[in-house]
C-alpha cells in the first residue's frame, strides 16, 4: 500500500510526505519516521524501548526526545493530547494509532467485492462500484477520495442502475471529462471509458461476471 488514509489525512508512504486536502503538512524527518512506524503498526501498542531503538539505534537518548515527537505529530494532526483522535498514549508503556476509517473501509471493500458491477482504476488506487451512486472528490471521508488540490471536495458523481452507469458533475470548479469532452449534463459511460476529474485520469471498466465466463467455457467445449 503506497498511500494511507485516516481522517481528512493522506499518509503518502513513496512520497514520505502527510497531506490533508492535497496540500503537504510540514513534519521533521524524524517526526515523520516515527509517525510512519505507528500507522504501519496500527492498531498495536508500541513499547517506548522498541521506537526509541528504531528511531536512534545505538544511541542513547532521554524519553523526553520521544515526547516531543509525539507532541509534533499531534500537532501536524490538530488534535488533543487529553482527547487523541490517533495517537493513543497507553500509560508507562508506549504509544498507539488508532484509525477511525479501517472499520468503515472494510465495510465497503466486502460490499464492493459482493456486488461490484463496474470497476474505476486510477494512479494509487481503483474501486469496484456496484448499483447506486458514487462521489468522487477530495474529502477524505469519500468513498472514491482522489488526492489532488484541482479535485473539488465534491467533484462528480457516477450512479450504477444494473447495466447502466452515468457521470455528471457536481459544479466543480475544474470539471469533469469523459475522453476528453467536458461533461455538462449526466452522460452515459461505456466500457473502458477514459475519465478526467481535475488532474487525475481514471479508466472505467465492466466486471465481466463469473458465471459469464463460466457459460463461455461449457459453450467453447
Amino acid at each position: 500500500m503506497s498511500a494511507v488514509l485516516f481522517g481528512d489525512f493522506v499518509l503518502d508512504l513513496d512520497a514520505r510526505e502527510l497531506r490533508r486536502g492535497g496540500e503537504p503538512i510540514l513534519l521533521s524527518p524524524k517526526a515523520y519516521q516515527l509517525l510512519e512506524v505507528l500507522v504501519g503498526n496500527r492498531p498495536k501498542a508500541l513499547a517506548k524501548s522498541a521506537l526509541q531503538e528504531h528511531l536512534w539505534p545505538d544511541t542513547f537518548v532521554v524519553e523526553k526526545n520521544l515526547v516531543n515527537l509525539i507532541a509534533e505529530i499531534r500537532e501536524a494532526l490538530g488534535e488533543d493530547a487529553s482527547h487523541p483522535r490517533f495517537v493513543r498514549t497507553i500509560q508507562r508503556f508506549g504509544y498507539a494509532f488508532r484509525d477511525t476509517n479501517e472499520e468503515r473501509r472494510a465495510g465497503r471493500e466486502s460490499i464492493r467485492a459482493a456486488d461490484a458491477r463496474f470497476r474505476l482504476v486510477w494512479a494509487g488506487g481503483r474501486a469496484g462500484l456496484g448499483d447506486g451512486e458514487h462521489v468522487l472528490g477530495r474529502d477524505a471521508e469519500l468513498e472514491l477520495f482522489l488526492d489532488a488540490p484541482d479535485v473539488s471536495r465534491r467533484h462528480a458523481q457516477i450512479r450504477i442502475t444494473g447495466d447502466e452507469a452515468t457521470i455528471e458533475d457536481l459544479d466543480s470548479k475544474n470539471g469533469t471529462f469523459v475522453s476528453d469532452r467536458r461533461v455538462g449534463s449526466a452522460t452515459r459511460l461505456a466500457d473502458g471509458d477514459s475519465i478526467r476529474v481535475g488532474s487525475v485520469r481514471l479508466t472505467f471498466t465492466a466486471v465481466r461476471s463469473r458465471g459469464s465466463t463460466e457459460t463461455k467455457a461449457q459453450v467453447e467445449r
